[in-house]
């Protein structure tokens, strides 16, 4: 009789476990996703509106020397005309995740460039951030 009720047992058992186990593990982030943050970004800046595109970096960067940044690109490269989508990198660290996404930019002076926005999710808050904005300009043919 014993080993009816633990094979009758263990299944039972088996199944508490992964229900348990489901609820563990990474959690999304709090806020938008890496590739919300990327589109609010980018429509910020097609718009000119260099505070908001701003608001989304780190909070250790100072606004001021990233909306400095943003109007030196505008004055390089001109108005964002058309952004697109290209691809996305994920990687998980300890303290956290890290987004690379990766879009395809063209600019009002005919200037196409592939553009990187380096995103962290750090542990401590869960919530996503941009550090690094990264143009790289091809010229126009």
């Amino acid at each position: 009789m014993p080993i009816q009720r633990t094979a009758t047992l263990l299944p039972a058992l088996l199944l508490l476990m992964v229900i348990t186990l489901t609820g563990c593990g990474e959690s999304g982030p709090a806020g938008p996703s890496a590739e919300e943050i990327g589109e609010q970004f980018y429509v910020a800046l097609k718009q000119g509106d260099f505070a908001s595109a701003a608001e989304l970096y780190v909070e250790k960067q100072p606004r001021a020397e990233i909306i400095r940044q943003l109007e030196e690109y505008q004055q390089k490269l001109g108005d964002l005309e058309s952004y697109k989508f290209k691809d996305i990198v994920v990687n998980t660290v300890f303290s956290g995740v890290r987004y690379i996404l990766r879009y395809n930019t063209t600019y009002t002076n005919g200037t196409r460039a592939t553009e990187g926005l380096i995103m962290f999710q750090p542990v401590s808050d869960n919530i996503i951030r941009i550090e690094i904005h990264n143009v790289q300009t091809r010229r126009p043919h």
